[in-house]
């Protein structure tokens, strides 16, 4: 019996249908090759179940975002006759299990931006199947900035200054609604069910996030308030959206733009874009460094680990090392899954210079805690803390009294979060 083709669009971080340009080719691949084609999302043991350091992968609101993300694509892949298939195993225990009831046309999933996707992708060679790679979620074509890829592993300010030489910004990829019509019964589960999130996942709650943030004009003044500690608009709460990729860095590029292009353009509005840059910078340099960025030398040398007792750690983990900034900084991630910008590189310049701790160790709680976890951002991020990661002047030390005084001058943060937990 004739094995009925598929071609696999496999979802990993971009749980969207707009500005896809994966998805567009998966759906240029089945019409091509007369296919359906099937969206899949595999629920990896590797950020669902294993630990690293001791510390599992990912943390509840980050599940929570995923799932709900997750469930969102479902019904708009629906509406365009599309469906999604959930598994919870990896992808190429999954698809050997799919081949051997379809064939499979083609395999088509984001550009790896991290060792373990690379892996995951080799495996699915090693069993046969073609699997085909696409830019995805980079505000810039590889082919449209090779003098600034050239460079690395180089400075953020180096790659920055190539990369702002040249205006030519990835437009944004309208989907193609125009799909194969699907009849493939949906064979696989849901995602574990959750509750009690506090950010909704899926585009369309990313988008009316982002609307709201731009027609509030906060926009206008975002360089001079992102690095408070907390309040309403002082930065744009992006980060969780493009993490899970419910919303795309270059729409967000674009719409500033038209923002600029209406109210007016300065340092803030500029500021957000520059941020953006920092995101792309990481993804290139954790492609270039590869399984470098995460060992303790890193791309320099490593900062001297002093202090080996669990003890710190795990009081540094729960806010109680006596630092009442850090501390209350930590007691807000663990309940909310967030921090501001500033309070993290606090929290991290605290665990490395005062505790004496391996900065891979603040680097996996955060990734077990965050639920705007992005691997190269938040690597790329510590390891520049820890002046092991991109950056030639060496680590980032941070004076906690005074920062706080500047940040948190009436105290209101502390009190807040060391007062509820306490």
């Amino acid at each position: 019996m004739t094995k009925r083709p598929v071609t696999i669009w496999l979802v990993r971080d971009t749980c969207r249908t707009e500005d896809n340009p994966c998805l567009n080719r998966a759906l240029d691949m089945a019409r091509q090759a007369n296919t359906d084609c099937i969206a899949l999302a595999c629920l990896e043991p590797r950020r669902w179940k294993q630990l690293q350091f001791e510390l599992l992968r990912t943390g509840t609101e980050w599940r929570r975002l995923r799932t709900r993300s997750l469930l969102a694509l479902r019904a708009d892949l629906e509406q365009i006759g599309m469906h999604l298939w959930i598994a919870m195993d990896n992808p190429a225990v999954v698809l050997k299990r799919i081949n051997d009831e379809f064939s499979i046309s083609a395999v088509v999933t984001d550009l790896p931006v991290a060792p373990e996707e690379e892996v995951e992708n080799r495996q699915l060679k090693d069993l046969g199947i073609d699997i085909l790679t696409t830019q995805t979620d980079e505000l810039f074509q590889a082919k449209d900035i090779e003098p600034a890829l050239a460079r690395l592993p180089c400075s953020f300010t180096q790659f920055r200054k190539i990369i702002e030489k040249d205006k030519s910004v990835i437009p944004a990829y309208p989907v193609t609604l125009s799909v194969p019509c699907s009849s493939v019964a949906q064979i696989w589960t849901d995602p574990p069910e959750v509750h009690g999130s506090r950010q909704q996942g899926g585009k369309h709650s990313a988008h009316q996030h982002w609307q709201q943030y731009l027609q509030s004009g906060a926009l206008s003044s975002y360089k001079k308030t992102r690095n408070a500690l907390e309040g309403l608009n002082t930065s744009s709460r992006l980060s969780a959206w493009l993490a899970h990729g419910c919303l795309s860095a270059r729409q967000v590029w674009h719409d500033i733009l038209e923002y600029e292009d209406n109210h007016g353009a300065n340092d803030s509005t500029y500021w957000l874009r520059f941020e953006l840059l920092w995101r792309e910078f990481f993804r290139w340099y954790s492609r270039q460094v590869g399984s470098t960025l995460f060992t303790a030398a890193g791309e320099g040398h490593p900062v001297e680990v002093t202090n080996s007792q669990p003890v710190f750690f795990k009081n540094w983990c729960m806010g109680n090392t006596g630092a009442d900034i850090v501390d209350a900084a930590m007691r807000e991630l663990k309940t909310t899954g967030w921090l501001s910008n500033r309070a993290r590189q606090l929290v991290a310049s605290h665990l490395i210079y005062e505790c004496g701790l391996d900065w891979r160790l603040g680097a996996a709680w955060f990734e077990s805690q965050l639920v705007d976890f992005d691997v190269s951002s938040n690597w790329g991020n510590w390891a520049y803390i820890a002046g092991v990661g991109a950056d030639p002047r060496g680590g980032r030390i941070f004076d906690l009294e005074s920062q706080a005084d500047r940040h948190d001058p009436r105290r209101e943060y502390r009190e807040r979060w060391l007062g509820e937990l306490s």
